[in-house]
């Protein structure tokens, strides 16, 4: 069987681990020839240029490597490929690029589409308490997350799953879509545009939370509208058909769930006069109570969270 060429964009270390999955499956008719991904970026606090995930598993395999702007990229391919697969790349194709692959261009999406679009399909669904979630996979147009569905799947998200919990089970759903519809071409349909919903890029302060808001919800006590998390507000307000949350500590705890590793929840601190952040790096829901686990001091390693208790008696 001729195997299908395929050019692969995709970046972060769950799309390298998506493309691990197609090279190591040697019944798969799949043969990737470019690997497409985003260029070098400095990384840590010394600023080191580095490689993305998916361009170090390439490399590793020997594939050709294209790290340049998306929009360059039309006039350097030499070659016809049959297939173009996108996981997670993070950059909008342009139209005329999509149209170099006659036997098309999928998206795979981490979320049941139309909802959650855009960036951080996988961090919205945790952080707003849902129970399911899913892998759609799309034709690509030049819209975003917009073309018609070629296959959908849901999954059932765990009290316990955090964001790279959900991350891996997705990536393995999407990777047995993918290759179920490989060697049958499936027919598309029509995403329900109207029910569509828009997520965003999280920034740091997203995981900030006033130390006395922060206090209110580990007690599990009310909270004005006004106190919600900032993206929450701004969600609730852009989809008002969303219930709010009742439980101030099921709100915290998804919003750990949703936001770790990074940016993670935070607050700030006075510690003999001086401000120091402190973030909560891991904790426990149980009978509708947090439980936090350990935390990180500014300045000072982890440690567990009766450690803290009995350094600082702030809780």
């Amino acid at each position: 069987m001729k195997k299908v060429s395929l050019a692969y964009f995709g970046s972060p270390d769950f799309a390298a681990s998506f493309l691990e999955k197609i090279l190591s499956d040697n019944e798969l008719p799949v043969e990737v020839k470019l690997v497409v991904t985003q260029p070098d970026k400095p990384v840590g606090r010394k600023q080191v240029l580095t490689a993305t995930p998916v361009k170090e598993v390439a490399q590793k395999h020997g594939i050709a490597v294209y790290d340049g702007k998306v929009k360059n990229l039309l006039p350097t391919l030499e070659e016809e490929f049959d297939l173009a697969l996108l996981y997670a790349y993070g950059e909008i194709i342009p139209a005329d690029l999509i149209e170099k692959f006659p036997a098309g261009f999928w998206n795979i999406h981490p979320s049941l589409l139309p909802k959650y679009r855009n960036v951080a399909p996988t961090a919205f669904p945790l952080i707003l308490g849902d129970t399911e979630t899913g892998v759609t996979m799309i034709q690509l147009d030049e819209k975003l997350d917009h073309g018609p569905i070629l296959a959908q799947e849901k999954l059932t998200i765990e009290q316990n799953d955090r964001r790279p919990d959900l991350e891996n089970k997705l990536t393995e759903l999407g990777f047995l879509i993918f290759r179920r519809s490989v060697q049958v071409h499936p027919e598309a349909v029509e995403q329900d545009h109207a029910q569509a919903t828009y997520t965003r890029k999280m920034k740091k302060d997203d995981g900030f939370i006033q130390f006395d808001i922060l206090k209110k919800m580990l007690d599990n006590s009310s909270l004005l509208a006004s106190e919600f998390p900032q993206m929450l507000q701004d969600y609730y307000e852009k989809y008002p058909e969303v219930e709010p949350y009742q439980s101030s500590s099921l709100l915290l705890y998804n919003l750990f769930r949703g936001l770790y590793p990074w940016p993670g929840i935070w607050t700030t601190i006075q510690i003999n006069g001086e401000e120091k952040r402190l973030k909560i790096t891991n904790m426990q829901y149980e009978n509708n109570r947090i439980i936090p686990a350990k935390v990180q001091l500014e300045g000072k390693n982890e440690v567990d969270f009766a450690t803290f208790e009995r350094a600082y008696p702030i809780f």
